[in-house]
């Protein structure tokens, strides 16, 4: 999974987005205990699966992907689905301790082998329509996070595509304006990352989490603290042509497909 050069069987499954909500949010954790940390980078895999073959691909990972990367030394996969979006899209997040990893053979390759690895993609090969693989950076200094003892279950994940060079009038809305009224919010967390390889550079992917689908019915967070027109006077702030484009999806957490640091490693 993890071999560079077998990005050609990666294509044709790629387990590891949008989103990476479990393992960014173990990151910014970290990133927010530590003073000075180097870039936390994230490999995002997002699978289109063919319908009628949705629970045969589920069970494919679970019964195969699981214990082969667990045995081959992966400690970490987050696996979201679309809640609204496309519902037969699956989000795969594995973080990338460093690049230099991935020339080496993947986990999955150590704990299934190199023949047993590729009989697993031929199968999973067979059930998707579409993937797409990108790395994105965690930034922490535009985040917080709740507790470390809460895992996430859900989360309206926005994609956000900023004009070439107005990435700093972007930011600094999100820090000084933004973020501490979504604090007030009562939100459980508000996580930003920023893609690195992959897709658009000036873009950037946040994530509102949220403990259920009872939470969308409060509304945004600007709005849940400031009122309809709080919120749009707040929107007014950030320096019009900043953003170009912006989509917005929510996602659930899978904790069936994923595989989650054991409690002792957590510590």
């Amino acid at each position: 999974m993890k071999n560079v050069k077998s990005k050609a069987i990666k294509i044709a499954f790629s387990i590891g987005v949008l989103l990476f909500l479990g393992v960014f949010f173990s990151i910014s954790v970290s990133a927010q205990k530590t003073e000075a940390m180097p870039p936390q980078f994230m490999d995002v895999t997002v699978v289109t699966v063919k319908p009628d073959m949705a629970m045969e691909f589920e069970n494919l990972i679970k019964n195969e992907y699981k214990p082969g990367f667990t045995k081959g030394g992966g400690t970490v996969s987050d696996v979201w689905q679309m809640a609204f979006g496309n519902a037969f899209e699956y989000v795969f997040v594995q973080p990338i301790g460093k690049f230099a990893d991935m020339d080496g053979p993947s986990p999955l390759e150590k704990g299934l082998g190199k023949q047993g690895a590729g009989a697993f993609f031929a199968k999973a090969g067979k059930m998707v329509t579409g993937v797409k693989s990108y790395v994105i950076r965690a930034r922490p200094d535009l985040s917080f996070t709740p507790d470390t003892k809460w895992q996430p279950k859900m989360a309206v994940v926005s994609h956000v595509r900023v004009a070439q060079g107005r990435e700093n009038e972007f930011e600094n809305f999100i820090k000084n304006e933004w973020m501490p009224v979504v604090k007030k919010s009562g939100v459980p967390g508000y996580l930003v990352s920023q893609v690195v390889f992959g897709g658009d550079a000036n873009e950037y992917i946040t994530l509102v989490l949220q403990e259920n689908f009872t939470e969308l019915d409060k509304g945004a967070p600007p709005i849940r603290v400031l009122g309809q027109e709080g919120a749009r006077k707040l929107q007014q702030k950030l320096p019009a042509g900043t953003v170009t484009s912006l989509e917005r999806y929510v996602v659930r957490y899978n904790p069936e497909l994923s595989v989650m640091p054991s409690p002792t490693a957590a510590k």
